[in-house]
């Protein structure tokens, strides 16, 4: 290996003069490595030290280098805390490579996320105006609905007022008791005596049993004058009649002490309407509900006025 011709360190690469045929560290040639390197090939084999230029001094004598340098046992010691400096170091490379790939992990993730949350905020959106689109509709439909119970109601209860209107000659017995070849006129006869109003063929449209809505009753009776005026006449007389003393089946010369009941032919809707009125006012304490008319009407006493109750909505007027 070749010595510094200054220093005479070894070296392993340095500028070479061509006079005196040394080889020197750049430093000790007094040139840069990379100014040397930048040299012609025949510039390096005519390039020449400091001693051995012909011209006088013209730059100071390069020093040796530090005696310090030049000792190796003080260089080989800078070495080894170097390379012990190294050793200690080199795991810290590894550590920032691992955190250089967490960051990258971190991005990536980030990335994912991000585009995750995208994804999910667009599916959420989408489904909201699905939603609203359907709670649009459904309000329009809803409405239809209503306007359409609304018809209803209205027919329904034209219906009804119809139904009852065509009931308007008829009076309901119930509590008759029900025999094998019955006389129906018969027994509207003989109630037609006991009430003092005579009650003649001609004034008949027709007598029928009905079936019941509640199966173990009697079938009720339901006797169609032929005009309202007789029928009208025909309950008044009942009630004034039977005020005080009720009428029964004995009097009629059948067995038993049931009572009988004569009553308006309602329809079924205006049956289940007096029945639940009839409720109403007893929570309430009304001492009065009757029917007039085929109409229902409630009264609280004998000083508090008269309320008629048409739909399930008067019931509200009962308080």
């Amino acid at each position: 290996m070749e010595k510094c011709g200054v220093c005479s360190e070894n070296l392993s690469e340095g500028a070479h003069c061509a006079t005196c045929e040394q080889w020197l560290h750049y430093q000790c040639a007094g040139v840069t490595k990379s100014g040397y390197q930048r040299l012609s090939k025949d510039k390096k084999l005519n390039w020449r030290c400091v001693k051995c230029k012909p011209t006088e001094t013209a730059h100071p004598p390069i020093s040796p280098r530090p005696e310090s340098e030049s000792d190796p046992t003080g260089t080989e010691a800078v070495l080894t805390e170097i390379r012990a400096l190294s050793a200690k170091f080199a795991p810290l490379e590894g550590l920032k490579e691992e955190v250089l790939a967490l960051k990258k992990e971190f991005l990536d993730f980030k990335s994912s996320m991000n585009s995750q949350f995208s994804d999910v905020v667009n599916e959420f959106r989408s489904k909201i105006n699905d939603m609203e689109q359907r709670i649009n509709l459904m309000e329009k439909v809803q409405c239809q609905v209503d306007q359409l119970q609304v018809r209803i109601d209205k027919l329904e209860e034209d219906s009804n007022r119809n139904e009852q209107w065509l009931r308007m000659n008829n009076i309901e017995l119930k509590g008759v008791p029900q025999s094998n070849n019955e006389n129906l006129f018969d027994i509207v006869t003989k109630i037609g005596a006991r009430i003092n109003y005579p009650v003649s063929k001609n004034l008949i449209n027709f007598i029928s049993r009905v079936p019941s809505q509640q199966k173990e009753h009697i079938k009720p009776i339901i006797v169609g004058f032929c005009n309202r005026y007789i029928k009208e006449n025909f309950v008044a007389a009942a009630r004034y009649e039977l005020k005080t003393s009720p009428l029964t089946v004995s009097q009629l010369g059948l067995s038993g002490n049931q009572k009988i009941f004569i009553n308006d032919h309602l329809t079924p809707k205006n049956k289940s309407l007096l029945s639940k009125a009839k409720k109403t006012a007893a929570e309430m304490n009304f001492q009065y509900v009757w029917v007039k008319h085929a109409k229902i009407h409630v009264r609280k006493s004998d000083t508090t006025p008269v309320i008629m109750v048409k739909s399930e909505k008067d019931l509200t007027k009962i308080v």
